[in-house]
């Protein structure tokens, strides 16, 4: 998400955490239902920057409240979307002065993460940064093996 992005959706959010609604949810411990039934979610933190907004709209008035508010899948990704671009270019590099292809760097993130990885884009900042160790390590042993 670029900057700006981040901006209007941490907007929204205060937006909808100070809204007199969200409190009258919140207080009835009923959040997380309305939540759930609406946008098939747990917490507003999942929610894309246009479900913020269509949330906002009830709560205003604006769109007519009713369950199961067809998701905004596209948008939820790209919250989702793994670590930083400076992260995706350092482990390309390291990819690269490694002589390791793409489909062993899946093989190995497999046995080290413990979980599938079909695309860079499936690794989060933390799985980022735990394979840059890793490549980081295994390009010390081999310069080690050379000398």
């Amino acid at each position: 998400m670029s900057p700006k992005q981040i901006r209007l959706r941490k907007q929204l959010l205060t937006k909808i955490h100070m809204h007199k609604e969200y409190l009258y949810y919140k207080k009835h411990n009923a959040w997380q239902d309305f939540l759930t039934l609406r946008f098939e979610v747990k917490s507003s933190k999942d929610l894309s920057i246009d479900e913020l907004k269509i949330l906002l709209d009830i709560f205003d008035g604006k769109i007519k409240d009713s369950l199961s508010f067809t998701p905004d899948l596209k948008g939820r990704a790209i919250l989702k979307k793994s670590g930083s671009i400076k992260q995706f270019f350092y482990l390309k590099a390291l990819l690269e002065q490694n002589k390791i292809n793409i489909f062993s760097f899946y093989k190995l993130c497999k046995k080290t993460l413990k979980k599938d990885v079909f695309s860079l884009l499936d690794l989060d900042k933390k799985d980022c940064t735990t394979m840059i160790v890793v490549l980081e390590k295994i390009l010390k042993a081999e310069q080690k093996n050379k000398k």
